[in-house]
């Protein structure tokens, strides 16, 4: 599907320099690209490269200059980019009504207009999909639950009992929703699971990637709201609620019961304790752990987690510690020896 220049800058909101007639079939990387392509450029260390290029044009923002090439000018190279790669190369081929035999649908379900449900899908009682839903192979929804119009749920995804997924959400392959949490009553040496009779709920927009686990509430509801973006291989418990347009990373893991603002990152491998509030606009940064409430804005680093500058300042500590300790050990000698000698004075 080819477009010129100037359909695609007319796409993202972009101003043209040069030829706004030269045709592009494709996006590819800065060093790969060759004449019929379109690249971009958001990262500074990439601007030497902009000469070299072979693309037939280039996406970048207006404080960055090049000679002699066709330029598709934006503020958000990168967000430009994501939406012209989406457009042109998107490589999901959806056959809109397709409905495999082999899939196992209850009488009481509800099924939409042109959803596209492939083989070995289970869709269980009274459960609802809207309009234009993709359920790849594999798929399994539980009974009562709800599924948005415009949703794609990939390959091997469990949803389970009561599960309610808004419009437009993406989810890949091998999640699970709406399975118990991890709650147990001590009795004596033992433990007694306790049930877990709660849902989850997705909200709009919202995007889950593979492999990652979302348990239903004990009571009320687990909920994921508008906007969010969740990494593959994230494990969020029950009860927990995570605000709009919050991003949380691949091996991120948020304990029961904890409240996760607006627009907060999560980043990899870090971790949240239970019943924590964290405020809006937080960023945590990778393999960071959480163990009391964070007032909203700030960035926080380090287990426990503390406001960056501190925990910067403590880096650089610690780097020093080897060296600190023998300072620590001479001073000792020196005060050992002071101490004899006015031991040695009194006499």
């Amino acid at each position: 599907m080819e477009k010129t220049l100037k359909e695609l800058a007319s796409y993202v909101g972009g101003d043209v320099i040069g030829d706004e007639n030269v045709r592009i079939k494709g996006v590819m990387t800065i060093e790969e690209a060759k004449e019929g392509y379109i690249t971009f450029v958001s990262n500074e260390k990439y601007i030497r490269k902009l000469n070299q290029t072979k693309a037939s044009a280039i996406i970048i923002s207006p404080k960055v200059k090049a000679e002699d090439k066709n330029l598709l000018i934006t503020k958000n190279p990168y967000l430009a980019y994501a939406k012209i790669f989406d457009l042109m190369m998107n490589p999901e081929t959806i056959y809109p009504g397709t409905r495999d035999d082999s899939a196992k649908i209850s009488k009481s379900a509800t099924i939409g207009s042109d959803v596209t449900i492939y083989p070995y899908v289970f869709i269980g009682e009274n459960t609802k999909i809207a309009d234009k839903v993709v359920l790849y192979p594999g798929v399994y929804v539980g009974d009562d639950c709800q599924i948005g119009k415009d949703t794609i749920i990939h390959p091997n995804t469990a949803i389970y009992k009561g599960t309610k997924i808004g419009e437009r959400v993406t989810i890949h392959s091998n999640v699970v929703l709406g399975c118990n949490g991890y709650g147990y009553a001590p009795d004596g040496r033992k433990y007694y699971k306790i049930p877990q009779v709660g849902i989850t709920v997705i909200e709009d927009d919202v995007d889950i990637g593979a492999s990652t686990t979302i348990n239903r509430a004990v009571l009320g509801e687990t909920r994921i709201k508008r906007g969010t973006k969740i990494d593959s291989l994230v494990i969020i418990a029950h009860n927990v609620e995570i605000g709009e347009d919050t991003l949380v990373t691949s091996q991120v893991g948020i304990a029961g019961t904890v409240k996760i603002g607006n627009h907060v990152i999560l980043g990899g491998g870090s971790g949240v304790a239970g019943h924590i509030k964290v405020g809006d606009d937080v960023t945590v940064g990778g393999w960071s752990g959480v163990i009391k409430d964070l007032p909203p804005g700030g960035t926080y680093l380090g287990t426990p987690a503390i406001g960056i500058a501190r925990m910067r300042r403590c880096y650089i500590a610690i780097q020093k510690l080897p060296e600190m300790r023998e300072t620590i050990k001479n001073l000792q000698k020196k005060v050992e020896q002071l101490e004899k000698r006015e031991e040695k004075c009194k006499d």
